[in-house]
């Protein structure tokens, strides 16, 4: 069985055509300047396709890609040579959809070797015959042995190769660091072929519309809320106040201590953290407070203000929040994708966290487990969930659940939205959630309708 390798550089055919040929593996490698549409024919004339790529694909086209990925006798296999976090990103989300993704040339004929065997499940294979040092190289990406799953020997000393049943030769794979990146491949590789969608049952769709209706713009915190209301999007008790009498009103009922921030579309709390504070508590506290954050937001809106509108006209009043304790904050940015998806990029929210630029990517609608898995790729992971059992798989329940409404509020709108944000998702030490800022970016969508000629039909 020959592989098709459709590659974006005249280089990486080569360096494929190479590396092939030292493991006895049958590969036909050409460069394709339009290689979606090259994957897309081979596939679809049932031939083993494999794509490698200099430049990492946008998620979007990743998802054109992962179109062809079930339903075949062989995976669809992504290779985008390079180590940076980038393109790290794309093979996890590219896994996760069912894609087998790798990073580099040699570990992917590892892993088409063992596709040609039909070892999907290589990863259970049996490494007793391996030596000691061997099985240490590969241990961390070997699963418990499965009946099936074939073995692992070495060939001529130095190389592995596989075998599904003894007396056959093996096929040969290549050193151990190389199989041991094919066997993670394929460990990591989304198997079922799932029909998702993205919904939640009873939303007012009226409701949203009447939000965000409008020209091309970032919606405040408040309106941004008020959209995502419907979806059962977790917020923590609070209330937009225009004046300091009704911002020390609402902080007696609401229960002090109280967070006070800054309620504009043209300042975001997390771009400005100090027109946001906590524990005020006392009425005196709150009006001083509700002074201070709309002089400070004033300053800074006057430079940006135009002749023909004012500052004061962006900003409009504080928020008044029940104060809550945090065990770690979280950013979530998600867009819609072609096919239905929706990419959540996931990050923490805290200054370290931004400094370490520690994210993941999912693309949703996705089942719970591989939500998971996409937040477990998170460096800062155990720093999230360390709780007892209970309270961790409350913790994840309750993300999981937050991720999963904001992609079907995400995929219902994505002709009237560009996106939205999160900043902060809090998960609080009773291990449930909230959303303490967020961002619903219009597109121009609306104006585009409003401005286009009237049909035919509704002429008449």
């Amino acid at each position: 069985m020959s592989w098709a390798i459709v590659c974006d550089s005249a280089e990486l055919a080569v360096q494929c055509l190479h590396a092939a040929q030292q493991i006895d593996l049958d590969v036909q490698p050409g460069m394709e300047p339009d290689w979606l549409r090259a994957a897309r024919s081979s596939r679809a004339a049932g031939q083993p396709t494999a794509v490698v790529l200099i430049a990492a694909p946008t998620l979007a086209t990743l998802v054109e890609l992962a179109e062809h990925a079930h339903g075949k006798a062989q995976p669809l296999v992504l290779c985008v040579v390079g180590p940076d976090a980038e393109r790290r990103l794309v093979l996890d989300a590219a896994a996760d959809l069912g894609v087998v993704a790798l990073a580099e040339i040699r570990p992917l004929m590892a892993a088409l070797a063992l596709l040609s065997r039909g070892a999907n499940d290589a990863f259970c294979a049996s490494a007793r015959a391996l030596s000691p040092a061997d099985r240490a190289r590969l241990k961390p990406s070997l699963s418990s042995p499965a009946k099936g799953a074939g073995a692992l020997v070495a060939v001529d000393g130095t190389r592995i190769g596989w075998y599904a049943q003894a007396g056959e030769p093996p096929a040969i794979l290549g050193e151990p660091r190389d199989v041991a990146e094919a066997l993670d491949a394929l460990r990591r590789t989304e198997r079922q072929a799932r029909a998702l969608s993205s919904s939640v049952d009873g939303v007012d769709a009226r409701a949203v519309l009447d939000v965000i209706f409008g020209p091309r713009r970032a919606l405040s915190d408040p309106a941004s809320k008020a959209a995502l209301a419907p979806y059962g999007i977790p917020v923590p008790v609070e209330e937009l106040c225009s004046s300091p009498s009704r911002a020390a009103a609402e902080a007696s009922r609401i229960g002090y201590p109280v967070r006070i921030s800054l309620a504009s579309p043209d300042l975001r709390v997390w771009d400005h953290p100090d027109l946001s504070v906590d524990m005020v508590d006392n009425a005196a506290r709150v009006r001083d407070t509700f002074h201070q954050l709309m002089a400070a937001a004033h300053d800074r809106l006057s430079a940006l203000a135009t002749p023909q509108r004012r500052a004061e006209e962006r900003l409009l009043g504080v928020m008044v929040t029940a104060t809550s304790d945090a065990a770690a904050l979280l950013g979530v940015r998600a867009t819609p994708l072609p096919k239905g998806r929706v990419a959540m990029e996931v990050s923490f929210a805290d200054p370290h966290g931004r400094a370490s630029s520690d994210r993941t990517i999912a693309i949703l609608p996705a089942t719970v487990e591989t939500l998971e898995r996409a937040l477990r790729r998170l460096r800062g992971a155990d720093l999230l969930f360390v709780a007892a059992p209970a309270q961790r798989r409350a913790q994840l329940d309750g993300v999981c659940d937050v991720l999963l409404r904001l992609a079907a509020f995400v995929h219902e709108h994505s002709v009237e939205i560009e996106g939205v944000e999160l900043r902060p998702l809090a998960l609080l030490l009773d291990g449930s959630v909230e959303v303490r800022e967020a961002c619903v970016s219009v597109s121009d969508h609306f104006e585009r309708t409003l401005a286009s000629p009237p049909t035919a039909a509704s002429a008449g």
